[in-house]
């Protein structure tokens, strides 16, 4: 039996640090609205398809996105792919509707991978 663990922390961040949140919001949000509007380009019709740029390569092309944990956008990256190989699967119940826009308004979440998370863990106990 695997089990699994999720943490959901509560903090209080400094404006330095609130400011950092925000950026990595803004980025995060960039990714996911960037594979949404290349997956509704898709046309059955077209013989080549365009292929989406990986989170490195638009980090190279938005030099503002350095300025963020590269770790968060790889994150949105292979939600997104996730998400497309669920869109396109045969076995799955229920359908799945066509991915939406994410905007500034509402909840701004963003993941990290687990191996990333433990040092903020360890700095908590302090």
């Amino acid at each position: 039996m695997i089990t699994l663990k999720a943490f959901k922390c509560r903090i209080y961040p400094t404006k330095q640090q609130l400011i950092q949140l925000n950026k990595t919001f803004g980025c995060v949000r960039v990714v996911w609205n960037y594979n949404v509007e290349i997956f509704n380009k898709f046309d059955k019709n077209k013989t080549e398809q365009e292929s989406p740029l990986t989170s490195t390569l638009l980090r190279k092309k938005y030099e503002w996105m350095g300025e963020v944990s590269a770790a968060a956008l790889q994150q949105k990256e292979m939600d997104f792919k996730s998400f497309k190989k669920n869109y396109f699967s045969k076995n799955r119940k229920k359908k799945i509707g066509r991915p939406q826009f994410k905007t500034k308004d509402g909840l701004q979440s963003f993941r990290l991978p687990n191996h990333r998370i433990e040092p903020l863990l360890a700095k908590r106990a302090d």
